[in-house]
């Protein structure tokens, strides 16, 4: 038991630091326009959001505006076990949940130079399992919540006409809490018994990275985008672990005395999580003067993300973990049609690829390949309030851990086997001044 409670503290920093590294963790969503583009709006950038997509857009835009953007996030998965031998299977679905996604920028442009700043939310999603005490995957995650903010400043302007170049910088800050218990067989079934309810939470300091990218506008029908995000490196330190005992009065002594064991019910440590340069190459024609076409290619860097040192106050804890994800590039598609002079219809398509290799699927991150479909509308109001509501559905493949009939998880002892099926609803909407 003494072996399955250190595995236990040291798994518990881990998965703190596994919640974000994934697609299924990348917030692309930072405006509602956009939304309804499918993200393919780096050689569009014509609104506040164009912090985050192409910053270099705020020089193409005329005097100052506000842009008030909320992207409302309902995700849902369900969990299906391999077949056992008398036929039956685990299962278990997601809590009903709402993550309400911000996108706050305000612009201006001098006429030399335009500058503007942002507030939104890359990274960050939440995994809460219904029934937690009975989840098939409780000893791995059943409630996690990763909140990433970032504040963007930034600067741009025109080199040409037809040519602009932008800098900044990203300001990031990360909070996260995980629960899972540990179980063990116990009684005269053997049954699986948890013994210990265990809850993580951390936040790290301030990280400052570039942001750089440049628009250009025709030659003819056509303009072109690019935008960079560095990568980031979010240090937690003194992350605090909490211990409860949940045992069976039989067991209860004993788990407390390996509690105490490890130094207590309270453990500290230190770790690092990193998030990927987010790099956008876009084109957008103008078709017609009715429609105009987006395309956007878009690259994660996640293969920096290779493993994890724990650094804990318990130098016997230390441990370094493998990860081996992947660079993956996303795909998106935007169009917009002219209505009338006051509307826009917009639609847009991802497909959008996994970086997390089969042995991290897990009840705290099934992440999967998926393929998105928005649609949304843009109408003006006046001269200086447009409006614009927005939807995308977020299509997951399903994913299993069991791979030519072998089960593939880095924890089998732990991770049930078996296979995910997810899907997510986003909403949006904006309000966009112009002073």
């Amino acid at each position: 038991m003494t072996r399955k409670l250190t595995v236990l503290a040291c798994a518990l920093i881990l998965l703190v630091s596994g919640t974000a590294f994934a697609a299924g963790f990348n917030i692309y969503e930072a405006g509602a326009k956009a939304t309804a583009l499918g993200g393919a709006f780096t050689a569009t950038a014509d609104d506040g959001s164009a912090i985050f997509y192409n910053s270099a857009g705020l020089a193409f835009l005329e005097g100052s505006g506000l842009s008030m953007n909320l992207m409302p996030i309902l995700p849902t998965a369900e969990f299906t076990g391999a077949t056992m031998p008398d036929g039956s299977h685990s299962s278990a679905i997601t809590k009903d949940a709402i993550f309400p996604i911000p996108g706050l920028y305000y612009y201006k442009n001098t006429g030399d130079l335009s500058y503007g700043v942002g507030l939104y939310a890359p990274f960050g999603m939440g995994v809460a399992w219904e029934d937690p005490a009975t989840s098939p995957g409780r000893q791995i995650s059943y409630d996690v919540d990763l909140k990433t903010v970032y504040i963007t400043p930034a600067v741009a302007m025109k080199v040409t006409d037809n040519v602009a170049l932008s800098i900044g910088a990203d300001i990031a800050h990360t909070e996260i809490a995980l629960n899972k218990f540990t179980a063990i067989p116990f009684g005269g079934d053997m049954a699986l018994t948890n013994v210990i309810d265990a809850e993580l939470s951390g936040s790290s300091g301030f990280n400052f990275t570039p942001v750089v990218s440049c628009m250009v506008k025709g030659p003819g029908s056509m303009d072109f985008g690019i935008m960079y995000h560095h990568e980031k490196t979010m240090n937690i330190t003194e992350g605090e672990l909490v211990m409860t005992n949940v045992a069976p009065a039989a067991l209860a002594s004993t788990i407390d005395a390996q509690i105490a064991g490890l130094g207590g019910n309270k453990q500290y440590a230190n770790t690092e999580f990193k998030l990927p340069h987010m790099l956008s190459l876009g084109a957008a024609w103008q078709a017609t003067d009715k429609t105009r076409l987006e395309f956007n290619a878009v690259h994660f860097g996640w293969e920096h993300f290779d493993e994890i040192f724990l650094d804990f106050e318990n130098d016997a804890l230390d441990q370094t973990i493998e990860e081996n994800y992947e660079d993956v590039w996303q795909y998106r598609v935007g169009v917009t049609y002219n209505m009338n002079e006051k509307t826009n219809i917009l639609l847009g398509y991802v497909k959008d690829n996994t970086p997390q290799p089969v042995g991290s699927v897990n009840p705290m991150l099934p992440d999967a390949d998926r393929q998105d479909y928005s649609f949304g509308v843009e109408y003006k109001y006046s001269e200086k309030v447009t409006l614009v509501g927005s939807y995308m559905s977020v299509n997951f493949e399903e994913r299993s851990n069991i791979v030519d009939g072998e089960h593939a998880s880095y924890e089998t002892e732990i991770n049930p086997a078996g296979s995910y099926d997810s899907f997510a609803h986003i909403f949006g909407v904006a309000v966009n001044y112009n002073f």
